[in-house]
């Protein structure tokens, strides 16, 4: 896989969720017809958290406020690249590099006291350290120890289903296995984003609602009108 389809990869997250939040929402839900009245009932991750974390204390706000400030260059250094419209090296390495750096830092507080809990960071926290762990393709075994680590927590980890299943997919993917959700796409020999190798792909929209994620043709749609390049059917 060449390196702009790596970095594709990793691009391509949240994006449903995040674009409705952004100045396109409106362009996006012109160009993908039931997009807004799908958004309308399932609310955005940020502001259920915010929601959710209103008056309530954390025990580590210092903590908290890292990883706030970390996802907010991870999305700004994404949301350039995709100003862009078209693969930038420059934008490109910027998103590398922020990668990179959050990757150790995270990884380190891992080590030193586990991955944050919302007792400590509160739910818009764990979702800022899912973010950094979702973009941390280069260590597979690291994304895969935070999966388990948020699976045996069950409803106490604090992060979505929908957040669930694309790390699941990440971790399938980086384990050389077909993904189970189809939230990874990455560019084909024709310059479309194809969805990558998927178990069971005639139960796949009905594995994708179980969790909250979009019917696929809408996921598509959205893809396509967010990063302006075309997606295989």
């Amino acid at each position: 896989m060449n390196r702009a389809g790596t970095l594709l990869i990793a691009l391509l997250v949240a994006c449903p969720a995040a674009a409705l939040a952004a100045d396109e929402d409106a362009a996006l839900a012109k160009a993908c017809p039931g997009l807004a009245a799908w958004a309308a009932g399932h609310p955005h991750g940020s502001d259920v958290a915010a929601a959710a974390d209103a008056g309530r204390p954390v025990s580590q706000p210092s903590l908290r406020q890292a990883l706030a400030t970390r996802a907010a260059a991870d999305t700004r250094a994404r949301d350039a690249m995709m100003a862009k419209g078209a693969p930038d090296p420059a934008a490109m390495k910027a998103i590398l590099d922020i990668d990179s750096g959050n990757l150790a830092w995270l990884k380190g507080v891992v080590a030193r006291q586990g991955f944050p809990t919302v007792a400590q960071v509160g739910k818009q926290g764990v979702a800022d350290a899912w973010l950094l762990v979702q973009h941390a393709d280069r260590d597979s075994a690291f994304q895969l120890e935070v999966l388990r680590t948020l699976q045996a927590r069950g409803a106490e980890a604090g992060v979505r289903k929908q957040d669930l299943a694309m790390l699941t997919d990440r971790v399938l993917l980086g384990q050389g296995k077909p993904q189970r959700y189809g939230t990874q796409f990455k560019p084909d020999a024709h310059g479309a984003l194809a969805m990558q190798p998927v178990e069971d792909a005639t139960e796949l929209d009905a594995r994708r609602a179980k969790v909250g994620l979009m019917p696929l043709p809408l996921y598509r749609c959205v893809l396509g009108a967010s990063y302006h390049m075309p997606v295989a059917h």
